[in-house]
């Protein structure tokens, strides 16, 4: 079981459930949580994250498992209710793509922020990453990359600094992108049947857009927003437009 926090109306019909990225806490995502308060909101720390316990996990297929567990927990104590949407950012939208894939937990949507189905082959930057060892990796050797040219360098600096204040150990950072770059499920994606939006900024370095793109050329009916100059911050540096465009794809569920 997860740890986690709630946010929002319970009783909404919707519940959300934002799953983190690499590197990060469920503390990194209240910056576009709280542009959904009129929803339910489960904000989780990933297994061996934050507070969630946990040995240190060897797959997405890993987390996976836990995410369902933890959605089939709150849905009896129905703190978890109405329809059920998964909105997973880099990392957290690889293990999205797994839990609607094993269908073992009903999703009734999906969303995908600056991820794909396939992070093996669009994270050049993580391919370098892997010439060095955990023990020398450090959140830092990331987040210059994080942007496009979007932010100004006033909010780049802000944004820099919240990702560094909820970063995980850095071991478990680095084994965040390695478990990441070796996820490829781009073939198998054909087989998702639910409502499914993908948004991406089309200057993201860290996940190119081309993962999103191919990753939407394989979802029969699913919908793709590319941003303009957006970075792999995107729902950071333009929360407004993200979540506007997300809440438009939810009410339509």
């Amino acid at each position: 079981m997860l740890v986690y926090r709630q946010f929002g109306k319970r009783d909404s019909g919707y519940s959300l459930i934002f799953l983190h990225g690499s590197t990060m806490k469920k503390e990194s995502m209240l910056p576009i949580v709280e542009w959904f308060q009129e929803y339910n909101c489960i904000v989780p720390d990933l297994s061996h994250h934050g507070e969630s316990s946990g040995n240190m996990p060897a797959s997405i297929e890993d987390i996976a498992r836990d995410v369902e567990e933890t959605i089939a927990n709150l849905q009896r104590e129905n703190i978890v209710q109405g329809k059920v949407v998964l909105l997973g950012y880099s990392m957290g939208g690889a293990i999205t793509y797994e839990v609607a894939l094993r269908n073992k937990v009903k999703v009734d949507g999906i969303v995908f922020l600056s991820s794909g189905a396939d992070l093996k082959h669009h994270t050049p930057l993580v391919e370098q990453l892997k010439n060095i060892s955990s023990k020398r990796f450090s959140t830092k050797n990331i987040v210059d990359y994080l942007f496009g040219t979007l932010a100004g360098e006033q909010e780049q600096e802000e944004i820099s600094r919240m990702f560094l204040e909820n970063s995980v150990e850095n071991q478990t950072g680095y084994n965040d992108l390695m478990i990441s770059n070796a996820y490829d499920r781009l073939e198998d994606v054909k087989e998702i049947q639910v409502p499914t939006l993908l948004v991406h900024g089309c200057d993201d370095k860290i996940v190119l857009p081309s993962a999103a793109i191919d990753t939407w050329k394989q979802i029969a009916d699913s919908q793709l927003l590319m941003v303009p100059y957006g970075g792999h911050a995107l729902i950071f540096e333009n929360p407004a437009l993200v979540s506007q465009r997300v809440k438009g794809f939810v009410e339509r569920i």
